[in-house]
């Protein structure tokens, strides 16, 4: 009987363990945001806030997003992410001039009408599968390995 309640605990354990696919949209946007820090920084590392100017390492600044993270479809779009100073990023996009400064630099970036494309796909649905999730985070990984030996030669 002892044998059993263990390897029941084992199956629950392991059960338990897989990410649901809303924690591995999660991951995949954590590694998207890497991602883009990196791209956007020179080969010793730096890049420049999109919304003030600052420059600082990429591992000190944050993924930026234009349209929130809130709103799924546009979550993963590497156009809706750009490096912003930890500053810019937080409270002082709830100032509206700064939200005015990322929307000209994407205006300058992908042009207006891209623009208001993305801020129209932020009202679409979007229902990720874990194949398309998984493929997503094979890319990353694999970009964020090839910038990161670019930076590190």
């Amino acid at each position: 009987m002892g044998a059993v309640k263990i390897v029941s605990k084992k199956i629950r354990n392991s059960a338990r363990k897989r990410k649901t696919l809303a924690q591995e949209v999660e991951a995949a946007a954590v590694l998207l945001q890497r991602l883009v820090r990196l791209k956007a920084s020179d080969d010793t590392g730096y890049a420049v806030c999109v919304t003030c100017d600052k420059c600082c390492h990429y591992k000190e600044m944050d993924g930026g997003h234009f349209i929130s993270r809130n709103h799924k479809s546009t979550k993963l779009l590497e156009e809706n992410i750009h490096p912003q100073c930890k500053g810019c990023n937080g409270f002082r996009m709830k100032d509206s001039l700064t939200v005015l400064r990322y929307r000209n630099y994407m205006v300058d970036m992908y042009g207006e009408d891209s623009v208001k494309e993305l801020e129209q796909k932020a009202y679409e649905v979007k229902k990720f599968t874990r194949e398309e999730v998984a493929d997503l985070v094979t890319y990353f990984k694999a970009e964020i390995k090839r910038h990161e030996l670019r930076i590190c030669a």
